[in-house]
């Protein structure tokens, strides 16, 4: 298959002073009922990754699932998103990733005649901050390519592979190929690759077929911790690996399952384990300030220095038309940024941190940061991750629009929502903050000052009633309603859509858009500030409900989106001209649409939930569509069910907790009508952690618990 410090993790290193027995350090077997979204996220995307591949890669339930005791990825020809088939691509970076050690797992490979191209590999942990091939790749097992195809070994023949930046900077590449002795689609196999400081070897069922020295000065990217990917891919551009170059040309059949039993580390003398929650920031983060009080902050070198690509250090990068400029008095500390641009060219600069910071506890917090100029030019802030790519906002021209500040010369402190920053992976993010502009007409000068991350603040956590998105109606908000302008707002994406002429189901109000002139797609969304915790309406009464008409033809979606990764945490509800959905006609009349929430499951996590409601079309232009009344329904009130403990000398108590969330732990000693219920602890404010309390009791004690929960 086919990217600058070193990942911050807790680091758990295994050395030894000579030979030692290798033990298990890590592992996931896929024993649960999902798959762990703290060990694994997704590539998401159409656009071929490199190699031209024909898959829509997603994180459907559809794509990708646990059953039976395994992993399976599924490849499918369908038609999504402009692509003619879908599949998955699954990685741990942010999550996991390890330095030497023996990585192996057992997996069934799908039949790949003709086009697919499974694969289990590794990329470098700073890829994303360092292109490739300077993070480096591993591939521990490809299959279904054109040799294997022209051979008639389609199902035998498979290659192992490292990619790195050769002394010259440009691609370089070891591969061996080996022909199996049975068909690799038939049965579960072994496939392992074995790294020390010296040498990486890869074996089939424990039979060497690849080794190479890697202690040359130019392989360094190979001594960096790596993470683990599994996927399908398939087809890609003319060359490429399966030389399958067209959709058409794909003979494989679908679906097709690439089935993953289990995937273990072993260490050996020299292994390291980074483990990506354990290195998660915690407290104000400092980016560029002096005097704001902070946990943690950044260090800054020239980013030139030898080695910077695998530190821990930032560095400031200038990337057009920003000259530093003699700063003027700073907003706080004795030093600021400052800048002249010139007129007539775009200009920008970024906080490089090439090897990502866990910033996963800042996802529903703020970015600080103070700003001055007279400028009139248009700018933007933005992060980026490694994963989920990234994100900008518009700083309005004037202190009268969203972010906006007045061009006066004067120092504005600005705070900005950070879930407002979406396809971003708050696990590994490693541009901490950018700044980049329109060209402007004149020439100008910017300073900055005081850049800071503020954690999460608690979620809004509605239960009890029903919760209104977009509604009037007072009995469809009894548990709340979100704060259109105030909480978040109702957004239209690039520009895609214009208003149309409303006709409201309810009350006085509707949503009534149509497609801006010479637009193709479109899109729209409710995106709040700080994520919602709707997990009150997962349960079997739950459902989704809103009003909506249209006369269009066009092919269009529904969806609801958690987390702050582009289409992960998604799910999308189809509606197709002569197959929509739910009871939908498109006679321009109203109409009322009812979702359960089970069906927005399990993609959507309910626990943060970043864009209450969405839109989307890619088909074409829509001429018209009204929507109204939106809200979630049936939302239980939160009290936890009564559990009984077997009773020695006392009992140990555990219960995930939300962040901001109050819990109180009661107990009884008997379940009568009138049970008296005496409280244990509490309210405990929940930090997103699980935690324990011990009851020492007396052993001839009989105590039955309950946890009561509130906003």
């Amino acid at each position: 298959m086919t990217a600058r410090t070193l990942a911050t993790g807790l680091i758990v290193s295994f050395l030894g002073c000579g030979p030692a027995l290798a033990g298990l350090v890590w592992s996931d077997e896929f024993n649960g009922s999902a798959i762990d979204p703290g060990i694994w996220t997704y590539d998401v995307g159409g656009g071929g990754f490199g190699n031209g591949q024909f898959e829509y890669d997603t994180a459907r339930h559809e794509n990708s699932y646990v059953t039976n005791g395994n992993l399976v990825i599924e490849a499918r020809r369908e038609n999504y998103l402009g692509n003619s088939f879908t599949s998955a691509r699954m990685l741990t970076q942010g999550r996991f990733a390890f330095k030497y050690g023996t990585l192996e797992a057992r997996i069934k490979l799908p039949n790949t005649a003709n086009g697919l191209w499974p694969a289990f590999w590794m990329m470098g942990n700073n890829t994303g901050g360092i292109p490739w091939p300077a993070c480096g790749e591993l591939d521990i097992v490809e299959m279904g390519s054109k040799a294997g195809i022209e051979q008639g070994l389609q199902q035998r023949k498979m290659n192992c592979a490292i990619h790195y930046s050769d002394a010259g900077g440009a691609h370089g590449m070891f591969a061996a190929w080996t022909n199996a002795p049975a068909d690799l689609s038939l049965d579960y196999h072994l496939y392992k690759m074995s790294w020390t400081p010296t040498t990486i070897s890869f074996y089939l069922d424990d039979v060497p077929f690849g080794s190479w020295d890697i202690t040359a000065d130019y392989l360094s990217e190979f001594h960096q911790p790596f993470f683990p990917i599994l996927n399908i891919a398939i087809g890609g551009y003319d060359p490429s690996y399966t030389g399958v170059y067209s959709p058409a040309a794909v003979t494989a059949t679908f679906p097709a399952r690439m089935y993953v039993d289990w995937i273990r580390l072993y260490d050996n003398p020299y292994t390291e384990v980074y483990l990506g929650d354990a290195a998660a920031e915690t407290g104000n983060f400092g980016v560029y300030t002096e005097t704001t009080p902070v946990n943690h902050s950044l260090s800054y070198q020239t980013g030139t220095e030898p080695g910077f690509e695998y530190g821990t250090n930032a560095a400031l990068y200038i990337w057009n038309n920003m000259t530093p400029a003699t700063p003027p008095a700073p907003s706080e500390g004795s030093t600021c940024w400052s800048f002249d641009i010139a007129g007539g060219g775009w200009f920008g600069m970024g906080v490089l941190v090439p090897n990502f910071r866990n910033m996963k506890n800042y996802s529903d917090g703020y970015l600080h940061f103070d700003v001055k100029t007279t400028g009139a030019a248009s700018i933007k802030v933005g992060i980026k991750s490694s994963r989920g790519g990234e994100f900008w906002l518009p700083l309005g021209t004037d202190q009268t629009s969203e972010f906006g500040f007045a061009r006066d010369g004067q120092w504005h402190a600005l705070k900005i929502p950070l879930n407002r920053f979406a396809n971003t992976d708050f696990r590994t993010i490693h541009q901490m903050f950018m700044i980049a502009g329109d060209p402007p007409a004149s020439a100008l000068n910017l300073s900055i000052d005081n850049v800071w991350w503020e954690p999460s603040v608690a979620r809004p956590t509605p239960s009890g009633g029903n919760f209104g998105v977009f509604t009037e109606t007072a009995s469809h908000k009894t548990a709340g309603e979100f704060g259109l302008g105030v909480q978040g707002d109702f957004f239209i994406w690039e520009h895609t859509l214009v208003a149309g002429p409303q006709n409201p189901y309810e009350g006085s109000q509707s949503i009534s858009l149509q497609s801006a002139p010479g637009q193709t797609w479109f899109g729209a969304a409710f995106t709040p500030n700080t994520k919602f915790n709707l997990t009150a309406f997962n349960n079997p009464n739950g459902k989704l409900r809103f009003a909506m008409k249209t006369s269009s033809g066009v092919t269009f979606m529904v969806g609801l989106k958690s987390g702050n990764m582009d289409g992960v945490g998604q799910k999308w509800i189809n509606f197709q001209a002569g197959s929509d959905p739910y009871g939908f006609v498109r006679d321009g009349q109203w109409h009322t649409v009812e979702v359960p929430v089970s069906d927005l499951c399990p993609e959507v996590d309910f626990t943060e939930v970043s864009q209450l409601f969405q839109v989307l079309g890619s088909s074409g232009p829509i001429s018209s569509i009204e929507l109204d009344d939106i809200y979630f329904a049936g939302g239980r009130a939160f009290q936890t069910n009564v559990v009984s403990a077997a009773i020695l000398e006392g009992v140990g108590l555990y219960w995930p907790t939300l962040v901001g969330t109050n819990y109180t732990m009661q107990w009884t000693s008997d379940l009568a009508t009138n049970a008296a219920w005496s409280t244990l602890i509490g309210p405990v404010v929940g930090d997103g952690t699980t935690h324990c309390l011990f009851d020492p009791i007396g052993a001839t004690s009989r105590r039955l618990y309950r946890i009561l929960q509130s906003p």
